[in-house]
């Protein structure tokens, strides 16, 4: 099946559909054109993911790293355009994203050494520090490194697609169990952490653990480098006694993941929110891409009010469930990093 290729608007059409649809006066041929546009990414991302899956191969340490890849749901673009008021369609860079989760910081600084000097013609936006919140924390207390770049080829089959962003997303185990944890508390609390639009004492909360975390399991300072030791506990266990954020984490239980053909390699998750499913987890899995985003704005669609839905794909469905753990409400691994954290830290 062919992959979808960018319509024939401009980068400028685009941004104005953009515009409306950020205003609340999209129409819709302005979502036909989002879809298209996100749609069109496909060939990118897939690019980008077969290309770190054979490195992967080649790397001494490859059968750790697990990879992954999404295209941003319909949604959470349009919220994004909300929130970020000089965020323009046609510069959102992580409309297609790969994610790469490694075993320890080691293994992901030799791993994207190797991606940063491949000689692909790609370009990579903002140089290689731009986005590397490792050195340089966010103060919500995200770790880890994403690098953006702009798909260019000189290939007649391929470049229709140039000028297309992808986002290569890279974090240690340790690093994606804080990340979705943040999510769903976000789920399970009606909070927005994640955008740092939540309550400050549970975002301060969140924000320990991941200063905890990183000192116990990869011996470095987060954003909360000042603090000794002893006070970073001492707050933690204060916030906690009051928020019990983490224990609710502790109380979700894990669904149960359906098992598909092996043939399929693209999967559309749906977590129902409300209505009579609140709570399920269903999936489809697709053999083609073409199917597969036919479909995955169907759902949307029709869903919209009820559900999240995601457009995912890994090499295996173990691989889907790491690297998407929010979407099965599974903070088990979060769970564990934390209490082993602590624990080292106390002495």
């Amino acid at each position: 099946m062919p992959f979808v290729e960018p319509g024939a608007y401009s980068k400028g059409q685009l941004d104005r559909a953009g515009e409306r649809i950020r205003s609340g006066s999209g129409t819709p041929n302005d979502m036909a054109l989002l879809d298209n546009w996100r749609a069109s990414h496909l060939y990118v991302l897939n690019t980008f993911q077969s290309s770190l899956r054979f490195r992967r191969s080649r790397f001494e340490q490859g059968e750790k790293i697990t990879i992954a890849q999404r295209l941003k749901r319909r949604p959470t673009i349009i919220d994004k355009l909300g929130r970020e008021q000089g965020m323009s369609l046609s510069r959102m860079h992580d409309i297609a994203g790969c994610r790469l989760i490694f075993p320890d910081l080691a293994t992901m600084f030799s791993f994207r050494e190797g991606v940063l000097s491949s000689r692909a013609a790609h370009e990579l936006v903002g140089g290689k520090d731009r986005y590397n919140y490792i050195d340089t924390p966010k103060a919500s207390g995200y770790r880890g490194i994403h690098d953006v770049y702009k798909y260019n080829v000189g290939s007649t089959g391929g470049v229709k697609w140039n000028g297309l962003r992808v986002e290569i997303q890279y974090r240690t185990v340790v690093q994606h169990a804080w990340a979705t944890a943040v999510e769903i508390s976000d789920i399970v609390n009606a909070t927005r952490l994640k955008f740092s639009q939540a309550n400050k004492d549970i975002s301060r909360l969140f924000l320990l653990c991941s200063e905890i975390l990183a000192r116990a399991h990869e011996d470095c300072d987060g954003f909360c480098g000042d603090l000794s030791t002893v006070d970073l506990l001492r707050e933690y266990y204060d916030l906690e006694g009051d928020l019990h954020a983490i224990l609710r984490l502790r109380n979700l239980t894990s669904s149960e993941f359906q098992r598909f053909a092996r043939s399929s390699r693209l999967f559309i998750l749906i977590n129902y929110t409300s209505g009579d499913m609140e709570g399920k987890l269903v999936a489809e899995g697709f053999a083609d891409n073409a199917s597969a985003v036919s479909r995955y704005s169907e759902v949307e669609a029709e869903l919209q009010d009820v559900a999240d839905v995601v457009l995912v794909g890994a090499s295996q469905q173990d691989a889907i469930k790491l690297a998407y753990t929010n979407y099965f409400s599974d903070a088990s691994g979060f769970i564990v990093a934390l209490d082993e954290a602590v624990a080292k830290l106390q002495g």
